[in-house]
C-alpha cells in the first residue's frame, strides 16, 4: 500500500521478479491490479518487476477525484517515489492504455519505455469495428458516466454471486477466439476475480474511469518521446485495431504489431513473452 501526501491510499501489488526491471502496470477498465498476476511467471522469467496499482476508487485504492485523465500521472509518480524507482517502463492494457500514455507524456524523465496492448483510443477516433454493446457503453459514459459505472457494478454483483451466469453475459459479443481464451480455467477465474475486485468499494471508481476516458484526456500523445511498442489483435471487437493504429500515428517512432487471429482477451496470454521482451532491453 502506498500513501499519497494527501493521505489517500493506493493499493499496489508487485508481480514477477521483485528485484527486476520496474514496469508500472495500468490495468484495464472495470479491472484492477490483480490482472498483473496473469503474466507474473513470464515477468519473473524475463527479470521484470511489474508494479500494479489500483486507480482511485478501484479495488483497495481510496477514491480521489480526478479532473482529467492526465491527472492520474500524479499517482504514477507517487507509486514510483514510494518504491524508490527512478525510472520505469510503462505497460497499459485496454482502458489502461491511455493512463500509461498519459504517464509517459507527463513523466518523461521517469519513463524509459512504453508498451500498449489493445489500447482504447482517443474518444474522437470513432468506434468502427467495435461490438454494439461496447459502442453503447461508451455512448452512455459520455453522457452519464455515473449510470455507466452503476450498471457495470450490477454486473459485478452478479459475477460475485454467480460467475456461471455472469460469464455468458460478459462474453456474449466476443469473437470465438476470445471466448475460447476465457474458457481456460486460469483466465476465466482471473477475469471474474478482477472484475469483482474492481468494484470492491462500489462503482464510483469505475464511473470516474469512464468519465476520464470519454472526455478530452488533457495531454498530447505527440509529447511521448520514449521507445514505444503497440500490440493489438486484428479480431478485437472490444477495442478495434484502428485505435492501435491511431496511437502509432500519433507517437513518433512507435512500433506497431497487429496480430492476425487474435482478439482482446486472447492476445496477451498467448504472446506475453514476446510482447514483454522489449522492456528488458
Amino acid at each position: 500500500m502506498v500513501v499519497r501526501r494527501d493521505g489517500a491510499a493506493i493499493a499496489v501489488d508487485v508481480v514477477g521478479d521483485e528485484n527486476g526491471i520496474p514496469v508500472l502496470f495500468c490495468h484495464g477498465l472495470a479491472d484492477c491490479r490483480l490482472s498483473a498476476h496473469l503474466f507474473g511467471a513470464v515477468a519473473s522469467a524475463l527479470g521484470l518487476a511489474v508494479v500494479a496499482p489500483d486507480r482511485p476508487g478501484i479495488g483497495e485504492s481510496d477514491l480521489r477525484p480526478l479532473t482529467r485523465l492526465a491527472d492520474w500521472a500524479e499517482d504514477a509518480r507517487a507509486v514510483l517515489d514510494a518504491l524508490r524507482v527512478p525510472s520505469a517502463a510503462l505497460l497499459g492494457i485496454s482502458g489502461g492504455g491511455p493512463f500509461a500514455a498519459a504517464s509517459a507524456a507527463m513523466l518523461a524523465g521517469r519513463v524509459h519505455a512504453l508498451l500498449l496492448v489493445s489500447p482504447l483510443g482517443d474518444p474522437s477516433w470513432g468506434t468502427s469495428g467495435m461490438a454494439a454493446g461496447e459502442r453503447l457503453s461508451l455512448a452512455v459514459a459520455r453522457r452519464a458516466p455515473s449510470f455507466g459505472g452503476w450498471f457495470l457494478g450490477r454486473l459485478a454483483v452478479l459475477a460475485r454471486r454467480s460467475p456461471a451466469l455472469f460469464l455468458p453475459i460478459a462474453t456474449s459479443e466476443l469473437p470465438d477466439v476470445d471466448r475460447r481464451a476465457l474458457a481456460r480455467p486460469a483466465a476465466r477465474d482471473a477475469f471474474v476475480a478482477g472484475y469483482v475486485e474492481a468494484f470492491r468499494r462500489g462503482s464510483r471508481g469505475v464511473a470516474q474511469d469512464l468519465r476520464l476516458l470519454t472526455r478530452p484526456w488533457g495531454f498530447d500523445l505527440a509529447a511521448i518521446r520514449c521507445p514505444t511498442w503497440i500490440h493489438h489483435g486484428e479480431a478485437d471487437t472490444t477495442v478495434p485495431a484502428g485505435h492501435a493504429r491511431g496511437f502509432a500515428a500519433a507517437v513518433d517512432g512507435a512500433h506497431l504489431q497487429i496480430h492476425p487471429g487474435h482478439g482482446h482477451f486472447s492476445l496477451l496470454p498467448d504472446t506475453a513473452r514476446a510482447v514483454l521482451a522489449p522492456l528488458v532491453q
